[in-house]
């Protein structure tokens, strides 16, 4: 058997691997980062796609080679498909057996093509639940778009799912038997230090579909509690820039702006609970970086499979009157903060420990890899 070599495709990964300012971190690319790093334990030769703004053509950083896309999609039909013959050229550099997608989903199309053409292995991993969201795809997406996403799709190899509500979707809006593999979160050993009085702590991007707007509102609406935001923000700087002067306004609130992930950990340690107010989410990392953190969550809408609920991991509070019940009684409630915080920290060493989940990994690209070559 040759080398076992494995591309992931992700345009906004590199600051990441680089380590480099930039004006987000997204879910999806923290777990690409981290699925490449541990297979890289296990033997296989990892590179990465990035976007334009990689500083060379080809680099290597800790032993992972990087392979910079030179157009990025900015717009219009005529930059979509230069950014998807640059992704096509770069695709060609990395020369890998096996190629992984998490997002964007429109790049689908052109990695599907670029696989079958080849006659290399694609993987393509949902990101967000209106990845395998029939409805959603068809109402939002561009007609080009949704093309290369329904022919993509079909040429994947395998597709994860991150949850068993994603794993129903893609079945029966695609047809697809997807396979179910859990995110993956870090584990330290450290005791986290929680601040006194209690912090409730929002940590995202600034995306509508985040509605940082309702932190702040929970803010105002609980003055005599402390709560803390940290945003990237991300494309949506008309809307960053106008929750940094909402949040100026706050008195009980403080702004953090943009911290990198490898500096982030501090702000859940520190935490006493997590706050999220997304109305569209995959698998949150915030809320494996908090549990792992034994900072129990309040979300108001986002309980992936129910484990909130059933684990005690914090609440799912459903409406925006409860949250604010929900967030009064855990920072006044120190018995039962530390209580969801033990419960949170043994579901993450216990469905997300990442030594676990990249064993999956290894053994899904393993024998994807055996089907071609025996």
């Amino acid at each position: 058997m040759k080398n076992k070599s494995i591309c992931f495709v992700a345009p906004e990964a590199y600051p990441l691997l680089a380590k480099t300012k930039h004006h987000s971190v997204g879910g999806a690319e923290v777990q690409q980062v981290l699925i490449a790093k541990e297979l890289k334990k296990y033997g296989f030769d990892v590179s990465f796609v990035v976007g334009s703004y990689a500083t060379k053509l080809i680099e290597n950083v800790d032993g992972i080679r990087i392979i910079k896309s030179s157009s990025r999609y900015s717009g219009g039909k005529l930059n979509y498909l230069l950014t998807l013959f640059a992704l096509f050229i770069a695709l060609r550099k990395a020369n890998a057996d096996v190629y992984f997608l998490r997002s964007p989903k429109h790049l689908l199309g052109v990695i599907g093509f670029y696989c079958r053409f080849k006659k290399r292995k694609f993987i393509f991993s949902s990101s967000i639940d209106y990845d395998s969201n029939l409805k959603h795809i068809r109402e939002t997406e561009s007609n080009i778009s949704r093309i290369l996403f329904f022919y993509g799709i079909k040429q994947a190899d395998a597709v994860v799912a991150q949850s068993n509500h994603q794993r129903r979707q893609f079945e029966m809006n695609f047809g697809l038997n997807s396979i179910l593999i859990k995110n993956m979160q870090p584990l330290t050993f450290s005791i986290p230090s929680k601040e006194l009085p209690p912090v409730a702590l929002w940590v995202g991007t600034a995306y509508e579909r985040k509605r940082p707007h309702l932190f702040l509102e929970l803010a105002k609406t609980i003055p005599f509690s402390r709560f803390r935001m940290v945003v990237a923000p991300g494309r949506g700087k008309k809307l960053n820039e106008a929750i940094e002067e909402h949040a100026k306004e706050i008195s009980n609130l403080e702004y953090l702006g943009f911290i990198p992930y490898h500096k982030i950990n501090e702000q859940y340690a520190r935490a006493s609970i997590l706050i999220n107010t997304s109305r569209w989410e995959g698998f949150p990392n915030t809320f494996l970086q908090a549990w792992a953190n034994k900072t129990p969550a309040v979300s108001l809408e986002i309980d992936p499979d129910e484990v909130i609920c059933k684990n005690k991991l914090g609440f799912h509070s459903s409406t925006f009157d409860k949250m604010v019940k929900d967030i009064k009684l855990l920072l006044k409630n120190e018995n039962l903060r530390r209580e969801m915080g033990e419960n949170a920290r043994k579901y993450v060493e216990r469905e997300h420990d990442i030594k676990k989940v990249a064993q999956q990994y290894a053994e899904l690209f393993q024998n994807l890899q055996g089907k071609r070559w025996t």
